[in-house]
């Protein structure tokens, strides 16, 4: 054996083993696409089903803003809110109940919400707070827990 017959093998080694890398790494990539494509499909068809059942129970009632003084240390309202909310329900009938009491869901979200200082509503916490506040105040007024969840659309303090 020759010099040249030597390389020529270790050449050929070579080639072979990056022919063979190179198959190997195309048929990864294939079954990976093939895995996440399928894969996909199937779970977003499902996925998509059962949070369609979830999203059509859930109905949003917006609700006219509030405009109220807020209270300050000499109990006299130097700053004003306004607040936008919509409020989140299961049903039609649920809906009927919320606009047969608006006049009483106004009358104390504006009481509740013009008994705030500056400092209850400055932070996130206190924004929070002020939410699960109103989920209880409402759901008393309507004598049952029918709103399940508080939106602010428009947080405004001046």
């Amino acid at each position: 054996m020759g010099y040249g017959e030597n390389i020529d093998k270790k050449r050929n080694k070579r080639g072979k083993i990056s022919r063979l890398t190179t198959l190997v790494l195309i048929a990864v990539m294939l079954g990976s696409c093939l895995f996440f494509a399928c894969g996909k499909d199937k779970e977003g068809v499902s996925g998509s089903k059962s949070k369609n059942k979830v999203e059509e129970n859930k109905i949003i009632v917006p609700l006219e803003s509030f405009i109220v003084n807020l209270l300050g240390k000499s109990r006299l309202g130097n700053r004003y809110l306004k607040v936008i909310m919509q409020l989140e329900i299961n049903s039609e009938k649920e809906k009927e109940l919320i606009d047969k009491h608006k006049p009483q869901l106004r009358d104390a979200i504006l009481l509740f919400l013009s008994n705030q200082t500056f400092d209850d509503v400055k932070t996130v916490e206190g924004k929070l707070e002020l939410k699960q506040s109103l989920l209880s105040r409402i759901n008393n007024v309507l004598g049952q827990a029918t709103v399940k969840q508080v939106y602010f659309t428009e947080f405004v303090v001046q």
